[in-house]
Parts: C-alpha cells; structure tokens; sequence
C-alpha cells in the first residue's frame, strides 16, 4: 500500500500543526494525545517518514524548549512515530485525525500504554533509551520500509544540554 502523505489537513489541524511549529500552542496543551496527533499529521504532511520523522524530533525539541518542558526520549519519540505509521499504512478508512484516533484509541490510552507491550520499563526509563533510539526488548516495533532496506538506523538528534 501506497503512503497518503502529503494530503490536505482540515483547518483545525493545519491550525494546530501551526501553533505547535511556532511554539505558541499552550504548554498545558501539550499532552500525549497532542503529541500524536502532530506526529500524525506531519506524517500527512510529509512526503517520507524520513521526513516526518525528522521535523517530528525538531518539532518537540524545540517546543519542549518553549514550555521549558520535561525533555525530549528518542526512544519514545521513534517507536511512536513507527507505530503511527504503520496505523496509516495499514488503515484506508482514517482520512482525518480524528478518525484515526476513534480507530487507532490504544495509542493514547493511559491505562495500558501501548510500549509497555514493547518495552520493559527498565528499557523506557533507561538514560540510553532517551538519547539514542534502542530496540524494543518485548516484541518488535514495525519496521517502515526504509530502515527494512538499510541496516542502519537515523542518526539521533543532537539535544542542546
């Protein structure tokens, strides 16, 4: 299946995506929803998942910076960003955000977060984990195509200390 990249956004998406790209979206706004829902629509954004991939670190880095948030977990921020888009690839029906939430609902639910099935805790918590992207320890992540072809993995992004 082909990805849907780059296709138009509803108004209160392109807003959204907009105020977080120009760190004016509210700190208290930014919740694990918020940051799927970015992901989600860089992903439609974006002519790669290479692409998204990257303006998705930058993105929460930078916004991170602006609320004098909590940091950036590369781990965390790469497995998410497979997990979406695996959701779009394998999900024709989800045309908008919130379609692809009403479907996709466990990659934002609190009680039963969606790494613990990848991840033992000790990996998420782990200081390597939030600097560099580790491979899950319970069950594979999906794998997009590009990193399938290549045995190597996107270099991390460099976080300002």
């Amino acid at each position: 299946m082909t990805s849907s990249f780059t296709s138009k956004m509803a108004d209160d998406d392109e807003n959204f995506l907009q105020m977080f790209e120009q760190c004016s979206l509210d700190g208290k706004c930014w919740t694990h929803t918020a940051h799927v829902r970015m992901a989600w629509l860089q992903m439609q954004r974006a002519s790669s998942f290479d692409e998204a991939l990257a303006r998705i670190r930058t993105g929460i880095v930078s916004f991170n910076a602006s609320v004098n948030g909590v940091g950036y977990h590369e781990t965390i921020t790469v497995a998410f960003a497979r997990l979406i888009y695996d959701r779009r690839q394998s999900d024709s029906e989800s045309k908008t955000w919130q379609d692809f939430l009403s479907r996709h609902g466990d990659l934002v639910c609190k009680e039963n977060p969606i790494l613990h099935a990848y991840y033992s805790p000790d990996i998420l918590s782990s200081d390597e984990a939030r600097a560099k992207f580790v491979e899950p320890d319970r069950k594979p992540l999906p794998v997009p195509l590009r990193v399938r072809s290549s045995s190597q993995h996107e270099p991390p992004l460099q976080i300002p200390s």
